[in-house]
């Protein structure tokens, strides 16, 4: 997710926007897609992401528009997508504040490394393995090792423990890490977080992530 990412996917093409969404999803990430300008700026008043995949061609009001008013506001990490021949989209974009840019068409595999390279940079992180004690998360690969050895998670164990790894110090309640890990479309039982950390303590030790009381989750620095 890639290490775990809410990810907010603004395209209105909707054969590209439904394999986009299903190849996020089967990579770990949760996705959200919408395809107007206006419903993306409404998800992103009233959600957290992590990353915004954004089509610079929409209706009613552009992917230029979009973005000029998320930045704003916002330093949230925005990969724009164009056509190939829309160089002076492109440049506009980037000079508004957008992270990265890919030409359509692209590989799923590259959009989803520009997503962690732009929140790597975003979130200080300069390369993509967090090293906790003896625990070694390898966000790239999706991998984690505990004293050298290879651990087997499940994709929403990783996806909480990727959350907190990449915000080691910071106490996170459990409606945060809820948002971050689920999509909009799922209902969540009220004991899934707490089932999840359970099995992430057995298998990497309990003393990994604090529970405080009252407040949340945080894996002490």
């Amino acid at each position: 997710m890639g290490f775990m990412m809410r990810v907010l996917l603004v395209e209105d093409d909707e054969l590209l926007g439904m394999a986009l969404k299903a190849g996020l999803e089967q990579a770990g990430y949760t996705p959200e897609w919408v395809t107007d300008g206006e419903t993306a700026l409404e998800a992103l008043r009233t959600s957290p992401f992590s990353v915004v995949a954004l089509d610079l061609n929409l209706p009613h009001m552009s992917g230029i528009d979009v973005l000029r008013t998320v930045r704003q506001t916002s330093n949230l990490p925005i990969v724009i997508m164009t056509a190939r021949d829309a160089l002076d989209q492109r440049i506009e974009g980037l000079d508004l504040g957008a992270d990265d840019y890919l030409v359509k068409p692209f590989k799923l595999v590259e959009l989803m490394a520009r997503f962690r390279a732009v929140v790597r940079r975003t979130q200080g992180l300069a390369q993509s393995v967090i090293m906790h004690r003896d625990i070694e998360l390898d966000l790239g690969a999706r991998t984690v090792r505990k004293g050298g050895k290879w651990l087997k998670l499940t994709a929403r164990e990783y996806q909480i423990l990727a959350l907190l790894m990449t915000r080691i110090g910071r106490i996170m309640s459990k409606s945060e890490i809820e948002e971050q890990v689920y999509s909009w479309e799922g209902d969540v039982e009220s004991n899934t977080i707490e089932a999840a950390i359970y099995t992430i303590r057995k298998k990497l030790g309990r003393e990994l992530i604090r529970n405080v009381r009252g407040v949340g989750y945080v894996i002490a620095d």
